[in-house]
């Protein structure tokens, strides 16, 4: 089963095991544990150092990948400190909101908000960045200007749009093999939002379960409860703070949080956001979870999962590469088990 971390989790909900229950939860775990991760921006980053020095954008490794410089704590100081895998990097300002004044801000968010934005990007990420408020976005929820405030930074900057049109295009819509992500604007001031992505710590409480609804081929939809614990809320805001402090022990710059209440800012934008974590928990023994640690489910002897749901911690990462490599590592116990 590869149907994603909620679907895997749904269809094993609306499948019946041999004892009669639902498929999977002989131990109760199955929807259990749902995590996602903690993103959003509720500071600023501001360096002493010379802006044009600043390594704010997209570069490409040796392979072509895409990359970006990220900011990090040693694993050591993770556990000295107690603090939850988390990560930073320099964001754009809020794309909506046009008194950022930068042309190519403005150019996006009118492609992204107009008919043409599911060309662009996936629904999620489209919706996200032109300022629709959903669960985990970056800003939470943003201000949006009216269509002409961005008009008017265009017509400004001719030709800036006209460049950034040009170069961006180039990349993202006519390049063949990788194609650019996004994009990044340069801030002559060296002040930059900081946006972080940090690990959601695993809850019982934290659930997905049934609904009463059912989707266009009957089957019953699920309900989502996730829960953000004061540790989760807390690990973020110390964390800028320590990266606060090594910044100006360095002598390179500060951070500066956004709001008289950080721990508020972060709550508010707490929501689980893109990523499905935990709800089929991978475990050792049948009673601490759904899957064991060939992720096949406890109890049968053919059915495996793979997906994120069978992740036992959210990390701070995008789930994508461990599931690769989850799924890699199955389909090579897969094999074994059929030359058998």
């Amino acid at each position: 089963m590869a149907a994603g971390g909620l679907e895997s989790t749904r269809l094993l909900m609306n499948s019946r095991s041999p004892d009669g229950g639902q498929l999977g939860n002989h131990s109760g775990h199955l929807g259990r544990w749902y995590m996602g991760h903690l993103e959003g921006v509720v500071a600023s980053i501001e360096f002493s150092t010379p802006p044009e020095a600043t390594s704010f954008r997209y570069e490409r490794d040796i392979d072509g990948v895409y990359v970006r410089r990220r900011l990090t704590f040693t694993p050591e100081f993770l556990v000295q400190e107690r603090l939850p895998n988390i990560a930073g990097w320099l964001a754009n300002p809020e794309m909506p909101d046009a008194r950022h004044g930068n042309p190519e801000l403005s150019f996006t968010y009118l492609m992204l908000a107009s008919p043409l934005g599911p060309m662009f990007a996936p629904d999620a990420q489209r919706l996200s960045l032109s300022g629709t408020h959903i669960p985990g976005t970056p800003y939470g929820r943003s201000e949006r200007s009216p269509y002409r405030a961005h008009i008017r930074n265009l017509l400004k900057h001719p030709i800036a749009t006209g460049a950034f049109i040009a170069d961006f295009g180039a990349k993202r819509v006519v390049a063949r093999g990788r194609k650019a992500p996004g994009f990044f604007v340069y801030s002559p001031t060296n002040r930059y939002p900081f946006q972080y992505h940090g690990e959601h710590l695993p809850s019982w409480e934290s659930k997905v379960t049934l609904s009463g609804s059912v989707d266009a081929l009957g089957m019953r939809r699920l309900d989502v409860d996730i829960r953000f614990s004061d540790e989760d809320i807390d690990g973020v805001v110390r964390a800028h703070q320590h990266l606060d402090a090594h910044l100006r022990k360095a002598g390179v710059g500060s951070i500066r949080f956004l709001h008289d209440d950080p721990h508020a800012a972060v709550l508010d934008r707490s929501g689980g956001g893109f990523h499905q974590v935990g709800t089929t928990r991978m475990s050792s023994s049948a009673g601490d979870g759904v899957v064991d640690g060939d992720l096949k489910v406890h109890g049968l002897e053919n059915l495996f999962v793979a997906s994120s749901s069978t992740f036992v911690t959210s990390g701070q990462a995008n789930s994508t590469l461990m599931i690769v490599a989850f799924a890699v590592r199955l389909a090579d116990h897969v094999v074994r088990l059929l030359r058998q």
